[in-house]
């Protein structure tokens, strides 16, 4: 008798992943018949139990305006949102956030230490550069550092607990910092006094290790970073922006 064409159309058309441990997946009408769990193996793109693990920190930038700020929120606003070094959105210069505050799927993070980078003069004010020549020029440079390190207080939280909280904000000096050299030269005439200086401060100290206990941040596990100063705004000579960066080992499922 021969086979109605309905059961001719149903057969069979092969098999896949035979003989190579991850289950044997037949097709009917072109579709995969997955018969039990070991059969969706065949179908990964991704290693489910092998992760890449990089040295890679998670940063994240934010704009410090001249007249100071009640808090700043960090790792909430990823690339192409928010407000980044140029005025435009955030690029890959001012955050590496992928998503507003976690991680895309596949990837986890360990972060081992916390710091902060305060730019003062940022955007640029050309007389109040680390190197000024002038008629009366001053340190603003080392006068605003002093304002912002001296006070305020940072916050990181996962999900919804607080694992660190600490004042003031001298305590996460960067660990990359300006370096460099200072000459004066000084002239003066009866019709105007003019000097040269060099002048740059940030904090010093040993990088804010969390240990021994290290903070895992899982995929879509929400965090963030905030600074926040209740004693009051601290304002500043010129505006500038401020870097918070989570140091640590960063995971990737294998592909």
């Amino acid at each position: 008798m021969p086979i109605p064409r309905r059961m001719n159309y149903r057969r069979l058309h092969g098999t896949f992943g035979a003989g190579n441990g991850k289950g044997s997946v037949q097709f009917v009408q072109g579709m995969p018949n997955v018969a039990n769990m070991s059969d969706i193996a065949n179908f990964n793109v991704i290693q489910w139990n092998q992760w890449e693990i990089t040295t890679q920190s998670l940063f994240d930038s934010a704009v410090y305006p001249a007249t100071g700020v009640a808090s700043l929120a960090f790792f909430s606003a990823p690339v192409g949102q928010g407000t980044g070094f140029g005025g435009g959105s955030k690029s890959f210069s001012d955050t590496n956030m992928q998503l507003a505050g976690q991680l895309p799927n596949g990837q986890m993070f360990i972060c081992t230490s916390v710091e902060i980078d305060f730019q003062p003069t940022t955007p640029t004010v050309a007389a109040d550069m680390p190197a000024a020549y002038g008629a009366g020029a001053v340190a603003a440079q080392i006068n605003d550092a002093y304002i912002f390190w001296r006070s305020g207080n940072l916050s990181f939280q996962v999900l919804a607990k607080i694992y660190l909280q600490e004042a003031p904000l001298m305590m996460f000096p960067p660990t990359a910092d300006l370096g460099g050299f200072a000459g004066f030269s000084d002239a003066s005439t009866a019709a105007a006094g003019q000097n040269s200086r060099v002048a740059f401060a940030n904090s010093e100290g040993p990088t804010y290790l969390l240990t021994p206990n290290n903070i895992l941040i899982t995929s879509n596990q929400n965090f963030k970073v905030t600074l926040s100063w209740p004693e009051g705004l601290q304002a500043l000579t010129n505006p500038a922006r401020v870097f918070t960066r989570l140091n640590g080992m960063q995971m990737r499922l294998t592909q």
